[in-house]
């Protein structure tokens, strides 16, 4: 898997963001939409819509796809603040410097809106 930042879901995190549109303390796990509630969306909204909830792009994987969009970073209403957590945890495991820095813009408003 070779990721890259996904600028799209970057700059709509950070607008939903200044928007307000965010959660605090929420459990990622369960909040994560699930593989069916991915699927409805994309029926709904369409791939590219889709594509804005993530904060990475799998470069290897096939345009179009599901699998090409990686690490998303809310439910398609809201920021989680723990999904950028996780995100960030996992990028600065893996080395991804290009993700964590991505990640810490998005948390950085998380803490200048005294959200946490």
């Amino acid at each position: 898997m070779s990721l890259k930042v996904n600028e799209t879901g970057l700059a709509q995190a950070l607008t939903l963001m200044k928007q307000a549109q965010f959660r605090l303390n929420t459990i990622w796990d369960a909040n994560r939409p699930s593989p069916e509630v991915e699927d409805n969306y994309i029926n709904q909204h369409g791939m590219d819509a889709y594509a804005a909830w993530h904060l990475a792009i799998d470069t290897a994987a096939p345009d179009g796809s599901k699998a090409r969009y990686q690490l998303p970073y809310g439910d398609f209403k809201s920021v989680h603040h723990t999904g950028v957590r996780r995100i960030s945890q996992h990028a600065q495991r893996d080395g991804q410097t290009e993700l964590v820095d991505a990640a810490e813009e998005i948390l950085d408003l998380f803490d200048r809106y005294n959200a946490c």
